[in-house]
């Protein structure tokens, strides 16, 4: 009769048990990374518009009407930094919106308040024309479709698309959103004293911000010139 083979000692029994633990909390933990980028973008802020600007008004088919005269600055400033869907180059301007056969012009121009400074600007219109795959209905507000913002970018490397939202309001003002999605994140399965240790493909992180536009005119028909120049004045 053969002798007994010995029995594995108890440390010879857990370490196989300790490897499939750490294989199941790696596998899980990048089971996790993926589910996240599974789930859409990390959305910080909100795609429609502050409580504070009131309702948005709604319509039984697509969207409201936009058409308008609105002014510059805003009432609700929102937080909203940087380029914005239509041309801002002074502190005060109308903004005129118009929409006809699928297409949405945006126009704007200087309102001068001075008596003795004399510019051109109170009769000149800057324009932006949106259509076609450039615009389309949302939840009852008009979107504008992101755009690259960062073509300088490397193939693989993150980027920035940036896009616009329109929202009328119930007591006729204008909701501008402004939406960033920062593309191409990526981030670490582990880090540790400053280094990481595997990477995974991040979410997407999409940027929410607001500002509001108090409506002056209907904008059925050019507005009249602001202009307060006097020939020969020497105070505002």
């Amino acid at each position: 009769m053969k002798p007994a083979a010995p029995l594995p000692s108890h440390s010879a029994l857990r370490t196989p048990h300790r490897r499939v633990q750490r294989i199941g909390g790696a596998a899980t933990l990048a089971l996790c990374c993926l589910a996240l980028t599974a789930c859409g973008p990390d959305v910080q802020g909100s795609p429609k518009p502050p409580s504070a600007f009131g309702p948005v008004q709604s319509s039984w088919f697509g969207c409201p009407s936009l058409q308008g005269v609105y002014a510059w600055p805003p009432v609700e400033p929102g937080g909203v930094r940087g380029s914005l869907p239509f041309f801002t180059g002074s502190p005060e301007m109308q903004v005129w919106v118009q929409q006809q056969r699928g297409e949405t012009t945006l126009r704007t121009r200087t309102v001068n308040r001075a008596r003795n400074v004399r510019t051109s600007l109170t009769r000149q219109w800057s324009l932006v024309t949106y259509g076609g795959a450039q615009a389309r209905c949302s939840s009852g507000m008009f979107d504008l479709v992101p755009q690259t913002v960062s073509p300088d970018k490397e193939p693989g490397a993150s980027g920035v698309l940036q896009g616009f939202r329109l929202a009328l309001l119930k007591d006729g003002g204008l909701a501008v959103g402004k939406r960033t999605v920062s593309t191409g994140n990526k981030g670490s399965y582990f880090s540790w004293g400053g280094q990481s240790y595997g990477s995974y493909d991040a979410p997407d992180v999409e940027t929410w911000t607001w500002l509001k536009l108090a409506r002056t005119a209907a904008g059925d028909s050019e507005p009249p010139v602001i202009d307060a120049y006097v020939p020969g004045a020497t105070a505002p």
